[in-house]
């Protein structure tokens, strides 16, 4: 029920919006919203007319007229309400035109989104309310539910971190939510090595006098929309009845592994023409599961997203092995006269003629790795006719004996296996509260086989953080485990009678 965001705008931009200044209101059909106002130059409000005109207009109503009181004395107030009818749905436009004795003409756009119901399949599509706030971005889907894939939506950003784009603070509006009813605490964090560092901005309010949880401009139950990051990189989070959401999905991942992953969409804001707005971008939540997206809309400025590659850390140069060792089963350490490993251009190519394994010099503790890799042709004795095989060994203590196959917890690579955890050297890890059994070799089998066709490229992912450990394939989370035996260590990649070929190795450590 606020004035378009867009005019807040019009003073920190030059682009030319084109956009009419408008109010905004929701409600459900059959009832009213709540009521806004304008304040009019004149202290004679017998003078005033007012006149609602447009293709809707019998679903917005003229309250009063008055004069207004204290400072205001000199002006009056004309207050006006959003009341669909019990058959309007969706959105409703009309047009303010107010004018009388010693007044200058003006209009105003008039703007509504009526819902049938509370909550469930009743509520505004996310495009519907960036529609009505004549946001012209592309969201990529229409319909009120979607999916929660990690997949780029429309114009969605792969960036989940900020800085300041500029002098004075960052702002942070709500414009939507269709969520359950409750309090909501909101606000920004900072990435540090316990996790994320939550600094609360303020409280989106409870559904009391009016339903602020199915809302257009919900209400502050306390807080502000402003705060000031200095120079330091951030994300955003909501703290729902069931738990956090982070615009980072390594921190849902990592901390709420039966709740969506991929828990924001992040967009650029552009007009109704489609201009770019600078430094201005959407986060859209998803506490659920049903991929809306409107449970938590805010609209963010004064931003600059951080690129997501920059946050991490290239481990395999790209010609040489610096920071690595080799190890194979028959010739020790360092000894690899027929390039069983090579690297060039930054591809890794392991032959897999025989047992053996690249390893860091350094030990890692928390940490986000990502690589790809892809299968060769050749297979080697014993193993022609099994299923190719590899993997990432992690945790392997600094001073552990190199060996086949070091004390480690291992994320599986191996056709339609890959991201099993095998706990190598009697470690261990609780998967759904299940703790494997002590052995030289255990394997617990990960949930969903989301491997690529052979020739292609997959994405693999290790989260460890404190204890838990998450394998992540092609952007889906396949394995879950806690209180990890091991929580720190070296990292090797495997060569194991299989063709396979790494790339874009890379490591961003939470520290």
């Amino acid at each position: 029920m606020k004035t378009s965001f867009f005019f807040l705008l019009v003073s920190l931009i030059t682009v030319k919006l084109n956009a009419q200044e408008g109010y905004y209101f929701s409600s459900v059909q059959g009832q009213t919203s709540k009521t806004d106002s304008i304040i009019v130059a004149s202290k004679y409000p017998n003078a005033i007319k007012v006149k609602i005109f447009g293709e809707h207009t019998e679903n917005f109503k003229h309250l009063s007229t008055t004069i207004g009181i204290g400072e205001n004395s000199e002006n009056s107030v004309v207050k006006f309400i959003f009341e669909p009818s019990k058959k309007a749905n969706g959105i409703s436009r009309a047009t303010l035109k107010i004018n009388g004795k010693g007044i200058k003409s003006f209009e105003i756009g008039l703007r509504g989104m009526a819902i049938p119901a509370l909550e469930g399949k009743n509520e505004a599509a996310l495009a519907s309310v960036l529609d009505l706030l004549d946001i012209g971005t592309d969201i990529g889907w229409t319909s009120l539910p979607h999916h929660t894939k990690a997949e780029l939506q429309g114009e969605e950003i792969e960036a989940s971190l900020f800085k300041k784009a500029s002098a004075g603070d960052v702002t942070i509006t709500p414009i939507a939510r269709y969520s359950p009813p409750s309090i909501i605490p909101f606000g920004y964090y900072l990435p540090a090595a316990e996790g994320p560092e939550l600094k609360q901005v303020g409280i989106l309010a409870d559904s009391e006098d009016f339903h602020e949880h199915q809302a257009l401009y919900p209400e502050l139950e306390s807080g502000k929309t402003a705060f000031d990051p200095k120079e330091e990189t951030f994300g955003f989070y909501v703290v729902s009845h069931t738990h956090n959401s982070f615009t980072e999905d390594i921190w849902n991942m990592i901390n709420f592994p039966n709740r969506a992953a991929h828990a924001t969409r992040i967009y650029p804001v552009k007009n109704k023409e489609g201009i770019l707005i600078k430094n201005s971008y959407l986060v859209c939540y998803e506490e659920a599961a049903n991929g809306d997206y409107q449970d938590y809309v805010f609209l963010i400025e004064n931003v600059t997203p951080v690129e997501s590659n920059s946050l991490f850390a290239t481990m395999l140069q790209p010609n040489d092995f610096k920071g690595w060792d080799k190890f194979l089963e028959s010739k020790g350490l360092n000894n690899d006269p027929e390039h069983i490993f090579s690297v060039s251009d930054g591809l890794l190519k392991v032959v897999g003629k025989e047992m053996g394994y690249i390893i860091t010099d350094k030990v890692y503790k928390n940490y986000h790795l990502k690589l790809q890799f892809k299968w060769g042709e050749k297979r080697w004795p014993p193993r022609l006719d099994m299923k190719r095989d590899s993997g990432i060994c992690y945790h392997i203590p600094e001073n552990e004996v190199n060996k086949i196959w070091p004390h480690s917890i291992e994320c599986q690579i191996q056709e339609s296996d890959t991201g099993d955890f095998w706990l190598i050297g009697h470690s261990t890890i609780e998967v759904d509260g299940k703790q494997n059994e002590p052995m030289a070799y255990s394997s617990m089998v990960k949930s969903k086989d989301n491997e690529k066709p052979k020739g292609e490229w997959n994405t693999v992912e290790v989260l460890s953080f404190n204890g838990i450990c998450v394998h992540i394939v092609n952007g889906e989370v396949v394995n879950y485990g806690t209180n990890a035996s091991l929580k720190k260590g070296k990292i090797l990649l495997q060569s194991e009678f299989a063709e396979i070929y790494y790339k874009d190795v890379s490591i961003r450590e939470f520290n």
